[in-house]
Parts: structure tokens; sequence; C-alpha cells
């Protein structure tokens, strides 16, 4: 079974007792990004859609749902 971003993160967090500010953000804007690539995946895997570019329409499904919220 593949990790969620959320479990991702969180053993991250473990692995160290002290971060600096920027390894925080980094691992925030990480865990960010495969929670979004995540929510990509799964829409296109569920999807009953026949769009010849599932990659695009996975895309701009996040964006209509998640960007800017």
């Amino acid at each position: 079974m593949k990790q969620t971003a959320v479990e991702w993160y969180f053993k991250q967090m473990q692995s160290k007792e002290k971060f600096t500010q920027e390894e925080f953000d980094s691992i925030y804007e990480q865990a960010k990004e495969i929670e979004k690539q995540q929510l990509i995946n799964g829409y296109q895997n569920g999807s009953i859609d026949t769009l010849k570019d599932e990659l695009k329409f996975g895309k701009q499904y996040y964006n209509e749902q998640f960007k800017n919220k």
C-alpha cells in the first residue's frame, strides 16, 4: 500500500527533534505536492471520462477543486 501525504509528513516530523524554519517549510511544501499528485491520480484512476489527455483533465480537476482555497 502506498504511503499517504499525511503519513509521509508525519514520518518526516518524527525523523528528528528540531527543524529550522527552512527545513519545516520544505517538508510542508513537499507534503502538499505529494497530496496534490495523489488527488490528481485518484481522480484520474476513478474517472470514467474518456478524454485523451487524462493528466491534463486530472490537473484541471485539482485546480478547480483545491487551488486558491
